[in-house]
């Protein structure tokens, strides 16, 4: 991945979770703290992928820009709450340039679209759920698989936005 922070991001909330997973092993399921776990878990999964998204895209338009577009990708992307789902991711991408959406909706088909997207609108549904007062609550296994997921979902992002600089240095 290009975005070196969004990597360390996402190494970091793999390890948490992974964590989280021997820490509920050892509590048992009974435990009193055990549905608040897997709620933190949904949470911190939900909310790295949202992060970082948000950052791949707004780092590559905030590169050599003018103060006043960083100011505005700071205010409408960075520091905007928007659930992670593909949906969201493409029509970000398509606000920027319609290049970038046609080459990721061709990546994310050729990587299994239908679960990738799914495992997105589950992290979603259950963060919603849990934000909202619901008990949906998704097993740290789930977590973690859908987590992958959106990590995967991720890495086509950054390469498709970074695929003219990484033409442009090979050139």
């Amino acid at each position: 991945m290009n975005n070196l922070n969004v990597t360390q991001l996402l190494e970091e909330c793999k390890q948490e979770l992974e964590s989280i997973k021997a820490l509920l092993i050892g509590l048992g399921e009974c435990a009193n703290p055990t549905p608040y776990i897997k709620k933190y878990a949904v949470m911190r999964a939900s909310g790295s992928i949202e992060t970082g998204f948000k950052t791949i895209i707004a780092d590559r338009v905030d590169r050599d820009s003018h103060k006043q577009l960083k100011n505005f990708v700071a205010r409408k992307i960075r520091n905007s709450s928007t659930n992670p789902t593909l949906g969201a991711i493409e029509n970000l991408l398509s606000e920027f340039d319609q290049d970038w959406r046609a080459q990721f909706d061709e990546k994310i088909a050729l990587s299994d679209k239908p679960k990738l997207k799914d495992s997105l609108n589950n992290l979603v549904k259950a963060r919603n759920s849990f934000a909202h007062g619901g008990t949906n609550l998704l097993s740290i296994d789930e977590t973690i698989l859908y987590f992958c997921s959106g990590c995967e979902v991720l890495r086509i992002l950054d390469e498709t936005v970074h695929k003219e600089v990484e033409l442009l240095v090979t050139n």
